[in-house]
């Protein structure tokens, strides 16, 4: 199904880009990452419209990007996407779950915001944009570009922006945003992750997300 083309493979493209600015990642794991990023960046959206030859890509570009993130690890979008999965599932959505692959789509331009304040993610950042061809003369412009081709990205798959336009109650989400922050920080994706967030920076990452 198209839906699940889009999660599964923005699921991808996030294994790709937090394995290459993980803190272990290593050579080895830097080429796995940028050639699963190049691919999934080309054949996704043609993927998700039923091209059977760009379908086939996506299942050597996911490969691509499992061999990469399972020895250079992964970071803070999986971190929320695992525990907001959890929390916001069929029973309080009105038989909607957030699919992982989703979450980590709608989570991805945020977090690479945050973690660019790190100056090696930054340059990390930049190294994909460049690679895919983004316009920018510094590594700001090259990260914002960056962000806006996720985003075209998830317009062009039909995924939500925030967790609010997906559907998610915010008196829920308030309810329950403390405990996602608690839990997200003490992720095993966590360690991982260029920045090491306070419970104070997730609860402000969750809600500039929703």
């Amino acid at each position: 199904p198209a839906s699940l083309t889009a999660a599964t493979g923005m699921d991808a493209l996030t294994h790709a880009i937090e394995a290459y600015v993980s803190t272990v990642a290593s050579p080895y794991t830097d080429a796995l990452a940028m050639k699963a990023i190049e691919m999934v960046t080309a054949y996704l959206p043609s993927s998700y419209n039923g091209n059977r030859e760009s379908r086939a890509a996506m299942h050597d570009a996911q490969c691509l990007a499992g061999m990469a993130f399972s020895n250079a690890l992964l970071g803070i979008v999986h971190s929320m996407a695992h525990k907001t999965g959890a929390a916001f599932h069929e029973g309080s959505m009105k038989d909607r779950h957030l699919p992982h692959g989703c979450a980590n789509a709608i989570y991805l331009p945020f977090v690479i915001k945050y973690n660019a304040h790190d100056g090696r993610a930054a340059e990390r950042y930049a190294d994909i944009a460049r690679m895919l061809g983004l316009p920018g003369n510094s590594n700001k412009g090259l990260i914002e570009n960056l962000c806006a081709l996720i985003d075209k990205m998830n317009d062009e798959l039909n995924i939500p922006h925030t967790l609010k336009e997906f559907g998610v109650d915010e008196a829920e989400f308030n309810a329950k945003v403390d405990e996602i922050a608690v839990n997200a920080v003490g992720d095993a994706c966590t360690g991982s992750n260029p920045r090491q967030p306070s419970q104070e920076e997730m609860e402000k990452l969750l809600l500039a997300v929703y």
